[in-house]
């Protein structure tokens, strides 16, 4: 297949969106769709040396994945060993078991299917899982082990129909993706049966070859081409539904821009030499930079050093592309069998490392007692305190989950007070019921949805679902003794708030607002184990995120001139020097940037109550 410059070009526009989105670029919110282009991509490339080696009568299984492994194995394997001794000086024990599962999953090209399993690509606690970025390429092992066979089979019973086969697979893989996002995101995002129309794209190209030749439709191909990629770049965000059919919007401009050729303007652009040799870099680029900018994250976050951090990545993908990447590739270097004996030897190393990391349940010993008994105050236990799938609708259930017979229960013999809001309303729902046995605490919450009156453009459609059932039926209908509304709330969020509180006091529903809590850049736990490990005792307070403060205050002047009680979560945990970060010696008030321990849901309770936190009944 005739080697394209401009294709080469196209991978550095998506791994340096990809990159670019990774690092945090506030305006490259859609940067994930590189991974879109990147399979558009590598469809086109293998789709026609598959194409051009049946035509000549030359293809065979073992020539395909021989190829393969000399492509993907090599840099993958020193790019695991090296995180792998970081995992090992930063991770948690559970979190460094979870990386020797990852570990595993990556080594057998199923790590998509683990992290569909155990995480979300766009929250929090997943950008400290240094292999997450390599579920892509299980995506792309697992579309390989099915496509020759797939070829071979149509050549031999679809004769001269090859191409209208793929075409049907790709319109049901991309009607099962769009169908899949709506009610199962994660399985669609994470799994290759509503990705595979994505690389068909590029296969189907490759095998229709419709190069355009006039030149004007050329540039007109190729800018379109590019203005739909970066439009997905630039325009997305992490609460766009991905990948449905706005997936449509970057694979069409990688199919544009492949079709309109080298000749047009795009594709002189993409020639570019600094456009090709970031290409060249692409796959060692993206292996890299995902596990350094995590572990920058643990000992150094900011803008500045994860510039610094992507610039070490492309240094090592250059060193990688030099001493590693290139050398495997050469047929000289290894012969077949050869390479297939390596690639097992190194799967079976390495997989040995990662059982050995699991068996010994993250190598505990590395920490000090109080750490680990810290560390163990975390996830697992946090989360069951929300009454999550019931009471709070996190990202894995739908408006429909919600139980209002267990939730929205009334008792005759209590005042009933209806606890409003996100996750930073359902962590407070265990510690209020706990110190209120006088009163009762119903709940809705949902995941990502601060429930105001009006729906924050962004969030997600079951907010808005959610927000009809509490301000359309539940305080209408069965209107409690009053409402505490709670939330991660932002700057933006004032104006819907007023609205809100207004709502409120029109009704005559008394209501009380919870103000932000103290948040950080990282896991509040990890930041203390950090502290007491590299005695720095001042870390987790340099690590405080500065606004939250400054919307408590602003929250303090909106109920003020409202006349609405404001609980400020501020008052309650922080004085002039330091806010309150631990329970007890080895409790974190909190297990992640914010939200409550179930021991510090209870304690914030308590001193809410003890300020009189609910009005005598009339």
């Amino acid at each position: 297949m005739k080697y394209r410059a401009d294709v080469d070009g196209l991978r550095a526009v998506a791994v340096l969106a990809v990159v670019g989105f990774h690092a945090g670029i506030p305006w490259l919110t859609g940067g994930f769709a590189g991974v879109d282009v990147f399979f558009v991509i590598s469809g086109f490339l293998i789709g026609g040396v598959v194409a051009e080696r049946q035509a000549q009568g030359d293809f065979s299984l073992g020539w395909f994945w021989e190829r393969r492994i000399r492509r993907i194995f090599p840099s993958l394997m020193v790019v695991l060993a090296v995180t792998t001794v970081m995992a090992a000086w930063l991770l948690l024990p559970r979190e460094f078991v979870q990386y020797g599962q990852s570990m595993g999953a990556a080594l057998v090209s199923l790590s998509n299917v683990f992290f569909w399993q155990t995480s979300d690509y766009f929250g929090g606690e997943d950008l400290f899982r240094p292999l997450l970025h390599t579920w892509s390429l299980a995506v792309e092992e697992q579309f390989y082990l099915v496509f020759p066979l797939l070829m071979l089979a149509a050549a031999r019973y679809a004769a001269g129909r090859v191409r209208t086969v793929l075409g049907v697979l790709a319109v049901l893989s991309l009607g099962f993706g769009i169908w899949q996002t709506v009610g199962h995101a994660e399985a669609a995002f994470y799994l290759p049966f509503s990705r595979a129309w994505e690389l068909l794209a590029g296969v189907l190209l490759a095998l229709w070859k419709p190069v355009i030749r006039r030149p004007s439709l050329q540039h007109a191909a190729g800018v379109t081409g590019l203005g739909l990629i970066l439009a997905a770049c630039l325009l997305f965000t992490k609460d766009t539904d991905w990948p449905g059919a706005a997936a449509l919007v970057p694979v069409l401009g990688a199919v544009l821009v492949i079709a309109a050729g080298e000749g047009g303007i795009a594709g002189r652009l993409l020639a570019t030499r600094p456009m090709v040799w970031i290409g060249l870099l692409s796959y060692s680029l993206y292996l890299w930079h995902w596990p350094l900018l995590t572990f920058q994250r643990f000992v150094l976050p900011g803008a500045w050093p994860a510039a610094i951090t992507v610039l070490a990545s492309i240094l090592l993908a250059a060193l990688s592309l030099r001493y590693v990447e290139r050398p495997f590739r050469s047929s000289a270097f290894l012969t077949r069998r050869q390479v297939f004996a390596a690639g097992g030897a190194a799967i079976a190393v390495l997989g040995l490392v990662a059982g050995g990391i699991v068996l010994a349940k993250g190598f505990p010993a590395r920490f000090d007692a109080r750490s680990l008994a810290m560390a163990d105050s975390r996830l697992e236990r946090s989360r069951g305190s929300y009454r999550d799938g019931t009471c709070f609708i996190s990202h894995r259930f739908d408006a429909k989950d919600y139980r209002r017979d267990l939730c929205n229960r009334r008792d005759p013999d209590r005042p009933d007070w209806l606890l409003v809001g996100d996750s930073h309303a359902a962590h407070l729902w265990s510690g209020l019921n706990a110190a209120n046995p006088d009163v009762n605490i119903m709940q809705v919450t949902s995941s990502g949805c601060e429930i105001t009156l009006t729906k924050d453009p962004v969030e997600r459609d079951v907010c808005t679902r959610m927000a009809q059932l509490v301000y359309g039926d539940l305080l209408i209908n069965n209107r409690p003794d009053g409402v505490i509304l709670a939330g991660r709330w932002w700057e933006k969020d004032l104006p819907r708030l007023a609205e809100t509180l207004a709502w409120f006091q029109a009704r005559a529903i008394p209501v009380i607002l919870i103000g932000p809590i103290p948040q950080y850049s990282d896991d509040l736990t990890r930041l203390l184990i950090l502290s007491w490990r590299f005695n720095d005792p001042g870390l987790p307070a340099r690590r405080r995120l500065p606004w939250p403060a400054t919307v408590d205050r602003d929250l303090r002047k909106l109920t003020a001139e409202k006349g609405v009680r404001y609980v400020s979560l501020y008052d309650l945990l922080c004085d002039e020097k330091d806010c309150t970060m631990l329970v007890d010696p080895t409790t974190p008030l909190q297990w992640d940037y914010g939200h409550l321990t179930p021991e510090g849901s209870r304690f914030l309770a308590a001193r809410m109550r003890e300020r009189g936190l609910f009005p005598a009944k009339p």
